[in-house]
């Protein structure tokens, strides 16, 4: 089944200004006024965020639904319980 994300795409649009891949990148750029670690945050986390195929999300945002839950606590339940079920038989 072909993906329908935008992944593949081959120019995006930043603030409102397309890029394209050909864009040559300049020779040179200015950092003297640029500050070390600005936007770095050591508490921070990062979650990868998963597509699920339209038959899988239909079918847990139905589940999630009958079972009066988040999907995205469903999802945690399951792979905790398969994450066990792995460990116990290594």
């Amino acid at each position: 089944m072909p993906s329908t994300h935008h992944l593949g795409a081959k120019s995006n649009k930043r603030r409102g200004k397309t890029i394209s891949g050909s864009e040559p990148m300049k020779a040179e750029y200015d950092f003297s006024k640029a500050e070390r670690g600005k936007f770095y945050r050591p508490d921070a986390s990062f979650s990868f965020p998963i597509y699920l195929e339209a038959e899988v999300s239909n079918f847990l945002n139905k589940l999630a639904e009958q079972k009066q839950v988040d999907v995205q606590d469903l999802v945690n339940d399951w792979l905790r319980a398969n994450m066990k079920l792995l460990q116990s038989i290594q």
